[in-house]
């Protein structure tokens, strides 16, 4: 064999393995994005939280109007419930679980589903406080814009927003309508009751949304600067008529989906609600409900606006790489809107008739969009946090970073996000994993919603292939850290260090003596003979050591026992208290001979995901 002949089967037997090595475990990744909504979790958790480092958060919300506005979920890396993108976030969910409940069947993740969409229809139900009332927002955007801390730790107010007759908010009220709706559909032949109610509170929302029409940012100005909606409320009515119609049957609904639907429109109107080319978005509902309601009616021309709808997307740019791109929107979370106009795709695939040549074209896009996401691009990324090795380990994350400014070292973030879909690439495929750049690396509840949904069509439609055992310092379940602690005294410092990947992002020591003994660091406990100190300066699990002055005067003896905290404090604003909150972390006694974990060791971290 010529070494020109051998050279050429190397490279090609080369690129076979680098095709093959991209992820399409589809299931897989479904479990990891359902995992991100629980890392965006509100208010007090369950035993059942698979987050080990989130814990209960904003157990007041509402306390400011007497309402209990607990759960529901964070958008993105803040900490504020923007209820606009939530619900859309919701209905998408809902209807991936109505439409692909074979393919969460099959991956094993349906029960999650449910548990993630009820998550937020239960907040939804808390917010709809009267007929005509619904609070859309807890938390003051340009407040919480001001601080980077964890949702556990944060220490301003977070008042509530409301929407009544006097304050309309139609795009809101509506979508939130639509999620219920859906909601109701997804749980009907689960808990027939709770679809019973989700279905009351969705009809009266609606009502409230179409009766009271306003544009929600005129009554909530707190949101304007993060959710203004750019197309106006007809395509939220439409929407949610279009949900109500599924969820009831009854044809008022469909005719008040027409009526905005067949309406004269100018070709200059910019609330235009015909001939929509762009992806399903938190602001723009046309999309969805061309497809739904074709599905719905199977009336030909509704169908063959479904189609024209579906064919466009194809027609649009991509990167050189293959990944769906509007120059208009793409730049700021490229990944997101491609898996937004993929969806919709799926779902109208799922509706056409086996053998059908538009069928098989929109599910190959499908996946072409979800392979590029999972690995198969230039930049050689899988874009789900926890997925791979090499997936972005410093997306835009208050919580996951643990630190106390976006620009603290570490670069990278202490926690996982498990299941977060980074923004995605620029339109040269190019990718920088940088916490700072929000568009390349912001996360948010809307971006894993249609993607969550393909992943769901593409394991329906036979097409996922198992990974073999994926294992990295990062893989999910979270592995439990060994008890690598090192912790040295003498009259004058205390220094502690922690190996073999222990990471802390907040950490304290305590100790017992007789002398009145005087600390740098941040005193918590100054009590003779308990002192406690505790440190913001991140441990790094690789032996760096961190040091605390202290002074015990005359006669001190050099404390030889610590007890240990790793994470469970913070202080990130200097003008108030620091936030000690033992429960929050995992305690350790150490001395020079033994390191004993206090609580129950097991295989992972939380114990029950193993």
């Amino acid at each position: 064999m010529s070494k020109i002949l051998s050279f050429f089967i190397l490279i090609f037997l080369i690129s076979l393995f680098s095709i093959e090595s991209k992820s399409q475990d589809y299931a897989r990744h479904i479990e990891l994005s359902l995992l991100f909504y629980e890392c965006q979790r509100s208010g007090p958790l369950p035993k059942t939280n698979r987050i080990y480092w989130r814990h209960d958060s904003m157990l007041d919300a509402g306390a400011d109007v007497g309402v209990d506005l607990t759960g529901g979920y964070y958008d993105a890396g803040d900490n504020v419930k923007f209820n606009l993108p939530q619900a859309a976030t919701i209905t998408l969910l809902a209807w991936s679980g109505i439409e692909f409940a074979e393919g969460y069947k099959k991956s094993g993740q349906f029960e999650y589903l449910l548990d993630a969409v009820k998550w937020g229809t239960d907040y939804f139900i808390k917010c709809h406080s009267g007929k005509n009332e619904l609070y859309i927002q807890v938390g003051d955007g340009q407040v919480d814009h001001s601080w980077w801390v964890a949702p556990e730790y944060i220490q301003y107010k977070y008042p509530s927003f409301k929407l009544d007759e006097k304050h309309p908010g139609t795009e809101v009220a509506a979508e939130t309508a639509a999620a219920l709706a859906a909601a109701s559909i997804l749980f009907k032949n689960v808990d027939s009751s709770y679809s019973e109610t989700l279905l009351k509170h969705a009809i009266e929302l609606y009502d409230f949304a179409d009766n009271f029409r306003g544009k929600y940012v005129e009554s909530c100005p707190n949101a304007q600067g993060f959710y203004n909606t750019y197309n106006g409320f007809t395509d939220e009515l439409a929407w949610g008529a279009v949900w109500l119609y599924y969820a009831t049957g009854d044809e008022k609904y469909n005719e008040k989906y027409s009526v905005i639907a067949d309406a004269d429109y100018s070709p200059y109107d910019p609330f235009r609600y015909i001939d929509c080319e762009g992806p399903i978005s938190w602001d723009d509902k046309r999309p969805g409900a061309y497809v739904l309601i074709a599905k719905l009616t199977k009336d030909p021309k509704r169908m063959k606006t479904a189609e024209d709808y579906c064919d466009a997307i194809l027609t649009k740019p991509k990167t050189p790489g293959g990944l769906w791109y509007d120059p208009q929107l793409s730049k700021w979370a490229s990944n997101r809107y491609a898996a937004n106009a993929a969806s919709m795709l799926a779902v109208y695939a799922n509706f056409l008739p086996e053998g059908n040549e538009k069928r098989q074209k929109y599910i190959d896009f499908v996946k072409s969009q979800i392979d590029y996401i999972l690995g198969d691009n230039p930049a050689g990324v899988n874009y789900v946090v926890g997925a791979e090795e090499n997936s972005p380990r410093s997306v835009h994350h208050r919580g996951a970073s643990g630190v106390d400014m976006p620009s603290n070292q570490p670069s990278f973030n202490i926690y996982t996000l498990y299941g977060a879909l980074a923004g995605g690439p620029g339109q040269d495929d190019s990718y920088k994993d940088d916490r700072s750049n929000y568009e390349m690396n912001e996360v948010a509840l809307d971006y894993n919603a249609a993607f969550t949904m393909d992943l769901a069509a593409l394991v329906q439609f036979g097409l996922g292939k198992k990974d073999e055992k994926v294992e990295f310092d990062r893989s999910w379940p979270q592995k439990a850290f060994k008890s690598d602690i090192k912790i040295e005294a003498s009259t004058s410092e205390i220094s502690v260090s922690t190996g073999s990947g222990l990471m802390c992002a907040g950490w304290c020591v305590s100790f017992k003596s007789d002398s009145d003994v005087r600390l740098g660091g941040l005193i918590v406990v100054n009590e003779k003979p308990n002192y406690t100190v505790c440190s913001k300066e991140y441990l790094d699990g690789k032996g760096t050591a961190r040091h605390i002055s202290i002074n015990g005067g005359e006669g001190f003896v050099v404390p030889t026992e610590f007890e240990f905290q790793c994470d469970g404090f913070n202080q990130y604003d200097q003008n108030k208290k620091p936030i000690y909150k033992p429960e929050f972390g995992h305690l350790y006694k150490v001395t020079s001979s033994e390191v004993k974990p206090l609580f129950e060791e097991s295989e992972c971290w939380p114990s029950h995901i193993c």
